[in-house]
């Protein structure tokens, strides 16, 4: 683990960013953990307190869950009184609506808005609708199982309830912020709006990068971690600095949309990679995270947006449109970061990006 010391120390350097965008099958995360893609937990608001039971409830009947869509744009649930706390053994789907767009696959970002109860209590816990809408990544151990095992197979279009047990949302662990109990379900409303399945790499117009720019080189391959070098002696840019390597052959990336990406961040004038999808314990599957909305460093939102689904870009930030002076540790969309502020951070980032507008 990188010392506090350690992580002052790299708050100076400048960051370089190469990335590949993947492609735009069909469009759809403050990242719902990130983002995105999302997990239904970060996006929920208005905390409610459980009851504290000392077993989950387990005899709940999703006939018995009122789902209110009279107004579209915010609609509500509700459970009687007479049915908490209101719970069920496994993950349980009711389709209310069956959507007639693409299926959801197993490596695929799906982008859906959910209401969220707490079936002990049977308050609402949090809303999605009105508010950028999460996205969720099928592969990404991070987000709560039921939700992934509730989306896969299913079709965009589809709307539904879905009641999840403790073992398949927060565990046994709960979650205090947001007033989830060790033995609480909950249950979701949620409408799937788009899936979308990300290239597996960059693909496109191969285009020269400025002499001036570091050279990159990444070996063929879904999340392959790239290597960057730096010439010696080179002077690290004051301000951001943006390379397209490869030209997509997709949309353009709007701000606010979700996307795929596979990267490698390096800090200017070192070896250090301090961080990269390659290195991550989910096989280096691209993270996903809303683009233009503040969700990720300035930096990344300034040159992604209005880049091509399936390109491969290069970006040199300098720290103030990077970690600043204070540098970064600790969750960015739910991956560690380290940079330095005095130096440039080299990011080589191959992102494979998936757009839903």
């Amino acid at each position: 683990m990188t010392s506090p010391k350690r992580l002052l120390a790299l708050a100076a350097l400048p960051i370089v960013f190469l990335a590949g965008c993947g492609n735009d099958d069909s469009k759809a995360s403050k990242s719902s953990s990130g983002s995105s893609g999302a997990s239904a937990s970060s996006n929920a608001s208005s905390p409610s307190s459980s009851s504290g039971l000392s077993a989950p409830a387990t005899k709940g009947n999703l006939d018995d869950v009122k789902v209110d869509t009279k107004d579209a744009a915010k609609p509500t649930v509700s459970i009687p009184k007479d049915k908490l706390p209101f719970g069920t053994s496994s993950t349980k789907p009711k389709i209310l609506t069956q959507g007639s767009g693409k299926t959801v696959g197993d490596n695929d970002i799906v982008k859906a808005n959910f209401v969220m109860v707490n079936g002990t209590t049977g308050k609402t816990i949090g809303s999605t609708f009105g508010e950028t809408v999460p996205s969720f990544n099928m592969s990404d151990n991070n987000n709560l199982p039921g939700i992934i095992s509730t989306l896969k197979g299913q079709k965009a279009g589809t709307k539904l309830v879905v009641s999840l047990p403790p073992k398949d949302s927060f565990g046994a662990a709960g979650n205090e912020k947001i007033g989830v109990g060790a033995n609480d379900n909950l249950v979701l409303y949620m409408e799937i709006k788009a899936t979308d399945t990300p290239l597996k790499e960059a693909q496109g117009t191969t285009k020269d990068a400025p002499a001036d720019m570091p050279k990159v080189s990444v070996p063929a391959g879904q999340g392959k971690q790239a290597s960057i070098t730096v010439a010696k002696g080179a002077k690290a840019p004051t301000s951001l600095k943006t390379a397209t390597l490869i030209e997509g052959n997709g949309k353009k990336v709007a701000s606010g949309d979700s996307v795929a990406v596979s990267y490698t961040g390096q800090i200017w004038g070192t070896s250090t990679i301090f961080d990269a999808t390659a290195k991550h314990n989910d096989g280096g599957k691209p993270s996903v995270f809303v683009i233009g909305k503040g969700q990720v460093i300035t930096g990344w939102d300034k040159a992604l947006v209005g880049q091509k689904v399936g390109s491969r870009v290069l970006v040199v930030v300098p720290p103030s449109e990077g970690y600043g002076k204070d540098g970064q540790s600790g969750w960015f969309h739910r991956r560690t970061r380290t940079c330095d502020g005095t130096s440039p951070c080299r990011f080589r980032v191959a992102w494979h990006s998936s757009n839903y507008g």
